[in-house]
């Protein structure tokens, strides 16, 4: 059976290092199928999941967003859906530029903390350097990355190394 492929546009923000929580850019979704739950205000997609913003592209097996629904005053109508966190299973690989995180889990928390936990062979690649653990954290507006794991890995070449 052929998989019906749907691509949508939302209005949402996902966690990026080079896109601030203020900015809105849209979040482009392909999935094999979605399925939205109104009432727990998730939206899953499943198969073959490609998602893009602002340069950041996520690719895994399925992905739920989860959101809240925000208004301005009770007489008025639903303004629109805030994005709490997103989380991604199965195959996941995060790229941006030259860098890309891979891992079995991955879930992007918008607030208050602004991060993003990788997990299950967990590594981050840039160029030849490689980092790999059970467990990585990265701190958006801190800038950091913790790497957790029994033992950490870490193969991190000069810039000057021969090529």
């Amino acid at each position: 059976m052929m998989a019906k492929l749907v691509n949508i546009v939302l209005g949402f923000i996902i966690i990026t290092s080079t896109c601030s929580w203020a900015e809105v850019k849209p979040l482009h979704i392909q999935a094999d199928t979605m399925e939205v739950f109104q009432d727990q205000n998730v939206l899953v997609f499943k198969g073959n999941v490609k998602a893009s913003q602002n340069g950041l592209e996520l690719y895994a097996d399925l992905m739920k967003v989860f959101y809240t629904k925000f208004k301005k005053s009770d007489s008025q109508k639903d303004l629109g859906k805030m994005v709490e966190r997103v989380e991604a299973e199965g195959h996941v690989v995060i790229t941006q530029e030259n860098r890309k995180a891979l891992g079995e889990k991955a879930v992007f928390y918008r607030l208050p903390e602004e991060k993003i936990i990788l997990t299950g062979n967990a590594q981050i690649e840039e160029q030849q350097n490689l980092i790999l653990g059970e467990e990585i954290t990265i701190l958006l507006k801190e800038n950091t990355m913790i790497i957790k794991g029994t033992p950490v890995k870490a193969t991190i070449y000069p810039k000057n190394f021969p090529q």
